[in-house]
């Protein structure tokens, strides 16, 4: 199960690309125009991970909440559902997972001036809401040109 949450409107990312020629990341589902808002990045976001679970590449029993915060540019991503803290290997699996997925969905400038789209907060908490494991960040991929 993944639940959305959002504050304020974001930027599409024809609005986020408005900067000169340059290299970038950009992962293999970003795409541009209205329908790519980070609310819109959200949405599809929560179906991947729920493809993920049924093939069983996330823990059935974990339950997330995805939430938009377009001030800050992030996804702030809470993964519960942990009954005991797991072997840090199932820790590393999921955040990798998870990390990796929402990547595909991200646009990452190289040039050290424009931030990435939106910056990823992932956070596996156990079941007394105690944060055990994390990772934050933008993602990873192939570099390319922009061309303007």
């Amino acid at each position: 199960m993944a639940r959305l949450s959002w504050h304020r409107k974001g930027l599409t990312v024809d609005e986020f690309l408005h900067t000169k020629d340059s290299a970038i990341v950009r992962g293999a589902k970003a795409g541009d125009g209205p329908g790519y808002t980070l609310e819109a990045i959200a949405v599809r976001i929560s179906h991947d991970i729920t493809e993920a679970r049924k093939r069983e590449d996330l823990p059935a029993y974990t339950r997330t909440v995805v939430t938009v915060l377009p001030w800050q540019r992030m996804l702030h991503i809470r993964v519960e559902g942990f009954d005991t803290v797991p072997a840090r290997a199932t820790s590393r699996a999921v955040i990798t997972t998870l990390f990796d997925l929402v990547s595909t969905y991200n646009i990452i400038p190289l040039d050290s001036v424009e931030l990435p789209l939106f910056t990823q907060h992932i956070v596996l908490v156990d079941s007394f809401g105690q944060p055990f494991a994390a990772i934050v960040g933008a993602g990873a991929g192939e570099v390319e040109p922009v061309m303007q």
